[in-house]
């Protein structure tokens, strides 16, 4: 029975502790947990059983206790992951799954790359895409050659309107200084993807971002601070925090409805609960009246030293949460439109590919996927080099996210990746 410490026990670090517990729980069990709340601790550790003196409040108390498991998951907020990955290593942990993304500075990836290969550690990021067998399948296509050679991809996220008023205006992820850029919080693994289709490094990106809606001037009119102090346009405002979290019918909820315990801290929450956070907290705001400062919008070209190019588009302005892809080929085309697929032959017709698990979503069967990745490690067995997202890879990818903000801060001038220090 292999052991796991978990520090960071938001909606990422209890969801791999589940998984492990109901799916692994004859190879795996968590002994540890780490939190900066005493709620959380408390909670979850009674959820799991977790010894009381295996409870800690801090990081630097957790490490203080030595080596407590096998493998340790670190899934606290971006800014936080250098510091106790770094931590972690010299500690003497050798099996760590990090949260993505690991930096918003290539120094310090650069760094903990170093560090891991140094301690003879393995650390892999939650690029979790490349684990589900939607993704799996079509990088088989792509390299049997079925459809020819890859000439270009067109990618595009849609967030969500929810989803990104939600986590990139009202949420955790809605300043830079305190995450880290919408493009690499949200798309980094979108990025890794394109790299890992391509195959080949990145040779130049450029790109453009805005925010463009969610600020004060495009507030509707009677539109207060806080969309329970007297907004008047309430009512036809699709971001209205009362209908959002609280109003809404099952059927027209969003998943956002159920993030309860990210909003007040708790895992149980009554109504009474959910309108004191919307009348204090910042999920409460009016979207227009925030203070966030990251981009809605924002499009990145890369080209690939094989020749091969592609564009990936991040837009906040969708209904759905979902991603689509077209493959242009020399033989054909694969266009995928969320868990749908078609590989289309020139001169030969279309077919549907059937990849995708239909009773959970991609994203879903990704993080189920990497956890089943990660108890291969931690018992010793080989990771498939083809779908490790171990941090020498993810820094590679993560420094063409950079260096595309980089682009953008300089309004979209090209800047050669490998010259991104």
């Amino acid at each position: 029975m292999k052991t796991v410490s978990v520090i960071g026990l938001g909606n990422r670090g209890f969801e791999y502790m589940s998984f492990i517990k109901y799916l692994h729980h004859r190879q795996a069990k968590i002994v540890a947990i780490c939190d900066i709340s005493k709620i959380a601790l408390d909670e979850i550790g009674k959820s799991f059983k977790i010894d009381d003196d295996k409870r800690f409040l801090s990081a630097d108390d957790f490490f203080k206790a030595g080596v407590l498991s096998d493998g340790l998951i670190i899934s606290t907020q971006d800014k936080s992951h250098v510091e106790i990955t770094r931590a972690a290593l010299n500690a003497g942990y050798k099996k760590i799954l990090l949260e993505k993304p690991i930096s918003d500075n290539i120094s310090e990836c650069e760094e903990l790359t170093s560090l891991a290969k140094e301690k003879g550690a393995t650390v892999l990021i939650c690029h979790v895409l490349r684990y589900a067998d939607y993704y799996k399948k079509i990088k088989e296509i792509l390299d049997s050659g079925i459809v020819g050679d890859l000439i270009h991809i067109n990618h595009t996220e849609k967030v969500g309107y929810f989803h990104f008023g939600h986590s990139f205006v009202r949420g955790n992820w809605r300043r830079e200084e305190d995450s880290t850029p919408s493009l690499l919080a949200k798309c980094c693994h979108d990025i890794d993807l394109l790299c890992w289709f391509a195959g080949a490094p990145c040779k130049e990106v450029s790109s453009y971002g805005n925010l463009n809606y969610f600020k004060k001037e495009n507030a509707p009119e009677g539109a207060t601070p806080y969309c329970l102090g007297g907004c008047t346009a309430k009512k036809n405002c699709p971001y209205d925090t009362e209908y959002t979290y609280i109003t809404s019918p099952p059927h027209k909820a969003t998943f956002v409805k159920y993030n309860r315990r990210t909003m007040t801290g708790y895992m149980h929450n009554s109504r009474k609960d959910m309108y004191n956070c919307l009348e204090k907290s910042s999920y409460g705001k009016c979207v227009f009246m925030s203070d966030n400062d990251v981009m809605d919008n924002q499009i990145v070209n890369m080209r690939f030293e094989n020749g091969v190019t592609a564009t990936h588009l991040m837009t906040a302005f969708s209904q759905k949460c979902m991603r689509t892809s077209t493959f242009h080929c020399t033989k054909g085309e694969i266009i995928c439109v969320d868990k749908s697929m078609k590989l289309k032959i020139f001169g030969k017709g279309t077919k549907t590919i059937h990849a995708a698990n239909k009773l959970i979503p991609s994203h879903g069967e990704s993080d189920l996927r990497i956890i089943d990745g990660f108890i291969d490690l931690l018992e010793g067995k080989p990771l498939k080099p083809e779908y490790s997202t171990d941090i020498g890879v993810s820094t590679e990818s993560h420094r063409v996210v950079m260096a595309a903000e980089k682009s953008r801060l300089l309004d979209g001038q090209i800047i050669k990746v490998a010259d991104y220090k």
